[in-house]
C-alpha cells in the first residue's frame, strides 16, 4: 500500500509543479473525499471534481506565492490493508522572512488502487500549528490556503 501512496504523492508533486491537476484523476476514486480539520481553512470536499478543484485553488492561493515549497511524509506506515498514515510536513520560504513550517497527522484510504479518502487533522494545541498561523497573520495575511 505504501508504494501506491508514493505513486499518489509523486503525482501530486507533479501536479503542483506543472499545474496539470487532471493528471490526478486516474488516481482518485470518483467518490473520493478530502477533509481538513482544526484550522481556519477546514473543509470537506466530496467527489473527484471537488477534490481536484480544491487542491488547485489552495495551491494557487497559497503555495505558489512562496519562493520554495517542500512537502513530505514523516512516519509513513500502513494502518491495515488499505490505509496509509503519516505526519504531513510542509516547509515554505518566502523572501527573507523566517521559515514557515507546520505538520498534521494525515490518512489516505485506498480502494482498487485509487485514493478514496484523505484527511489532514491539524491540532491548534500544537505549538508548530499555532506558530504557523501566527506566521501567516504577521508575514503573509493575504495568502489564502482555503480549498473552497
Amino acid at each position: 500500500m505504501i508504494d501506491i501512496w508514493r505513486t499518489w504523492i509523486a503525482a501530486f508533486d507533479h501536479a503542483v509543479a506543472t499545474g496539470d491537476w487532471e493528471s490526478l484523476r486516474p488516481l482518485l476514486a470518483e467518490d473520493a473525499t478530502y477533509t481538513v480539520s482544526g484550522v481556519p481553512f477546514a473543509c470537506h470536499l466530496a467527489g473527484a471534481d471537488a477534490v481536484i478543484a480544491g487542491f488547485r485553488k489552495s495551491i494557487e492561493g497559497f503555495d505558489r506565492h512562496f519562493d520554495q515549497r517542500s512537502w513530505f511524509g514523516v512516519g509513513v506506515r500502513e494502518f491495515g490493508p488499505d490505509v496509509v498514515g503519516a505526519r504531513a510536513m510542509g516547509v515554505y520560504r518566502l523572501g527573507d522572512r523566517p521559515l514557515l513550517h507546520f505538520s498534521a497527522p494525515s490518512l489516505w484510504r485506498f480502494r482498487d488502487g485509487k485514493v478514496s479518502m484523505m484527511q489532514d487533522c491539524y491540532d491548534l494545541a500544537e505549538a508548530d500549528v499555532q506558530a504557523a498561523l501566527n506566521w501567516l497573520a504577521n508575514h503573509a495575511p493575504n495568502l489564502d490556503a482555503s480549498y473552497v
